[in-house]
């Protein structure tokens, strides 16, 4: 009993050490997440003994609850309406970044990690990216569609990703049998929750009481939440993947949408700030190569600032716009980290690009405006000559 108390005790100073970490990282313009990634490294050195079995666990929830509250932005009302003109930026987006990185890493590496690789950075943070374009009042901004539509994209692609990797890397190799088994799991996994949607859904939320205004609504959606997220990880598939389609499952405007978007606000900032620490706390500093880390953050610099640029000008922006979205779209994050944590090969390399890209690509969204300006200056107007 006392060391169980002495565990809520050290969490609690664990969690006002986050929040005051974080507080100074927004207070010096940077990305909170810098704050919960840089406790992570550091606990690994000063983790007090009570605590070192519960970071896991704290980890694996965090992610349930991120991706939960991903699916629920993208309900398929929301995603019925997204735009079909984002598929070809989209797959401009997913070939340069995935496909290149991972064709390149195939080079030196086996063909599963080099994959890793890959989906590990592909996608732009839609965690920071989104921030900052609220921060720096850009969300009107003419690229600023194009950014949040890539999001989109990237973030439905990295659910797919993650669902037949997750079970393929914990079998150890790629196997035509596995793979069959794996796509075979996915599929019914999804038809199941597509048959849910379809018919069962309506039929519970007609009959189902108004609990959005209900305060112990939090209870219901929480373990609905664990529920699913653990059943996932129970037949060997991802429990980010169910949570996410739990997310999506739930009906746009519903009560039990209401409750989630209502009650669970505070428990979404919880668990985006557990996720960077807790995946960040799994990394051996020890094994970081610094040249690795600076060939693949220059690299995938490189091609995200490409493929931005160039989906922009797909998308109908200005070569001036483009430049400013593309310098917009650096950083790196969630959905890295977490195709990293399955990676025996890359983990460190991974956060340590997270890291520099979220300082980096910060620091060009900021300048981006400007550094547009400088390459494509506006054309001055000629003066008007008297006849």
């Amino acid at each position: 009993m006392a060391d169980t108390l002495h565990q809520v005790g050290l969490i609690g100073l664990l969690f006002i050490g986050l929040f005051g970490g974080a507080w100074l990282f927004q207070r010096w313009k940077l990305p909170s997440m810098l704050a919960f990634m840089i406790a992570g490294i550091a606990f690994q050195r000063f983790t007090p003994p009570l605590l070192a079995p519960i970071f896991p666990i704290i980890g694996e929830i965090a992610i349930w609850l991120l991706f939960f509250f991903i699916g629920l932005e993208y309900s398929p009302e929301n995603l019925s309406r997204l735009s079909r003109s984002i598929l070809k930026p989209g797959l401009i987006d997913f070939f340069l970044n995935f496909g290149v990185i991972a064709a390149t890493a195939a080079f030196w590496v086996p063909s599963q990690e080099a994959i890793l690789l890959g989906a590990a950075l592909y996608p732009s943070s839609t965690a920071i990216v989104a921030r900052l374009l609220l921060e720096y009042g850009r969300l009107a901004s003419a690229e600023a569609e194009l950014l949040l539509g890539l999001l989109i994209f990237e973030d439905i692609v990295g659910v797919g990703l993650l669902g037949g990797l997750t079970p393929l890397v914990q079998e150890g190799t790629f196997t035509g049998g596995l793979l069959a088994k794996v796509i075979g799991a996915l599929v019914g996994l999804v038809a199941l929750f597509w048959g849910l949607h379809r018919w069962i859904v309506p039929w519970v939320t007609r009959r189902f009481p108004p609990i959005g205004e209900e305060p112990v609504s939090v209870f219901l959606t929480l373990g609905l939440v664990l529920g699913v997220g653990a059943g996932g990880h129970r037949v060997g598939l991802s429990g980010a993947l169910t949570a996410f389609l739990l997310g999506v499952l739930i009906p746009e405007g519903s009560s039990l949408y209401q409750a989630a978007e209502k009650s669970l606000l505070s428990i979404r900032e919880l668990s985006i700030g557990l996720f960077f620490f807790a995946l960040s706390y799994t990394i051996d500093l020890e094994r970081l190569p610094g040249a690795e880390v600076l060939l693949w953050l220059g690299l995938s610099f490189l091609l995200k600032g490409i493929s931005t640029f160039w989906a922009g000008r797909v998308w109908g922006l200005r070569p001036r716009t483009a430049l400013r979205a593309a310098l917009s779209f650096l950083p790196k994050g969630e959905f890295s980290l977490l195709f990293g944590a399955l990676s025996a090969w890359w983990r460190e390399v991974i956060v340590a690009v997270v890291v520099g890209s979220a300082i980096g690509g910060t620091a060009g969204f900021a300048w981006a405006d400007r550094v547009a300006a400088k390459v494509f200056p506006r054309r001055k107007k000629p003066k008007a000559t008297l006849p």
